[in-house]
């Protein structure tokens, strides 16, 4: 209407410029004239007295349902003109508007001076989510086609929060950021933000996601290793360095979806610091001792304090006699036995033994767990019974060092 409203005050000037009367008359003198304005075409009549004469001097109909203004105003077709000079008389017919509600097809004709008034008058309430084409203060003439898509009430779960959500988007995505709650970085959507809100969906959810990184430290534990040395004496043992753990460095990244850790993943591992072994050194310095005994002086190159006991042919701890020995030897005074782990370093070495004399390697037997340990032969007719310590020698020149066991099992 605001249209015709300027064209009307056109009429106006153009009516002042060319010198149409435009003066006070009597009161109830007849007006001086009216301009006629429809859509279509703008007529001047003269000595007209109602809207109802002078569209009839212009040959115009009033069409069914049409808004009758006079200088603006709504007025009844066959009241008296104003007394002024001249009147503007207009007339609206209807306009047809196609509407799409949500979808669905609306013809509406309307009278309306602007487009939202004319949904009205159709039982159709705007709200301020919804989402309509075209301005609803634009008069209807201008607005053909119009789609009108009506807000839904959604929920949206944030973290611990549920928050209440009126919008007409089409998307999740689109709700969501209708309402500054749009997904930002790593953050998700239940739908996904790029799916369609159907009429089923009610409740909407935004995760939020965060990423942390992380250092994490591990001990790396140190080796142990034996390392010969030769300024320590044979079967001394000595830590000469101890061990400390080294540390390992992890760049952990954790995600975290709504408060809680979903995933962690290693990105880097690096060494920062290495671990030191622990290094046991064990001597293999030779030094000569002399023992003086009832045979004489023994010069020994190796001296150990052992568990001896002593055996015969028929005092073998089992149910049958036999002389017979591992190297082939007949069991007598002068084969000593040992345990099977000391047997193929010693094999064949002379020893002497306090109280019982000198003696060879040769034949092995059980042992004791956990004791140094040797068993001293004899015949069944010179057998002495020995159950304790004692010191073990053996006699000198020691073997080449590749035969020497130089930390005893």
């Amino acid at each position: 209407m605001s249209r015709w409203w300027r064209l009307a005050g056109w009429l106006l000037g153009v009516a002042l410029l060319l010198g149409f009367p435009v003066w006070a008359r009597a009161e109830g003198s007849p007006p001086a004239g009216a301009w006629v304005v429809t859509p279509e075409r703008v007529r001047w009549v003269a000595h007209a007295a109602t809207p109802a004469e002078a569209l009839e001097a212009a040959h115009l109909p009033l069409p069914e349902g049409a808004v009758l203004t006079v200088n603006g105003r709504p007025w009844k077709p066959h009241r008296p003109l104003p007394a002024a000079g001249w009147a503007v008389v207009q007339v609206q017919p209807p306009v047809e508007v196609d509407v799409t509600v949500d979808g669905a097809p609306l013809v509406l004709n309307t009278t309306a001076p602007s487009l939202g008034e004319a949904l009205w008058r159709a039982g159709i309430t705007l709200h301020a989510a919804d989402r309509l084409t075209l301005s609803p203060w634009l008069p209807p003439a201008a607005a053909a086609k119009v789609s009108l898509r009506r807000a839904r009430r959604f929920t949206v779960q944030v973290g611990q929060h549920t928050l209440p959500l009126t919008t007409a988007a089409k998307t999740v995505g689109a709700a969501l950021a209708a309402a500054n709650l749009a997904p930002q970085g790593l953050e998700t959507t239940t739908p996904a933000d790029d799916k369609a809100l159907s009429p089923k969906t009610a409740r909407l959810a935004l995760h939020r996601v965060w990423e942390k990184i992380m250092l994490r430290q591990l001990p790396v534990a140190f080796t142990s290793k034996t390392e010969a040395r030769a300024d320590l004496p044979l079967d001394t043992i000595k830590v000469v360095q101890q061990g400390s753990y080294g540390l390992q460095v992890q760049r952990v990244r954790v995600r975290y979806e709504d408060g809680k850790e979903v995933g962690r993943v290693v990105e880097d591992t690096w060494l920062a610091r290495p671990p030191r072994p622990r290094i046991v050194g064990y001597g293999t310095k030779i030094t000569l001792q002399t023992l003086q005994t009832p045979d004489g002086p023994v010069t020994c190159w190796r001296v150990l304090r052992v568990y001896a006991t002593s055996y015969s042919p028929c005092r073998l701890g089992v149910d049958r006699c036999s002389d017979k020995t591992f190297s082939g030897a007949t069991l007598r005074k002068g084969i000593v036995a040992v345990k099977r782990s000391w047997y193929g370093y010693m094999a064949g070495q002379k020893v002497y033994v306090p109280g019982y004399g000198f003696g060879t390697i040769a034949d092995i037997g059980g042992g004791i767990p956990g004791r140094y340990w040797i068993d001293l032969g004899y015949t069944d007719s010179d057998y002495q019974s020995w159950h304790q310590w004692t010191t073990l020698c053996f006699v000198a020149p020691p073997p080449p060092p590749n035969q020497i066991p130089w930390i005893l099992p």
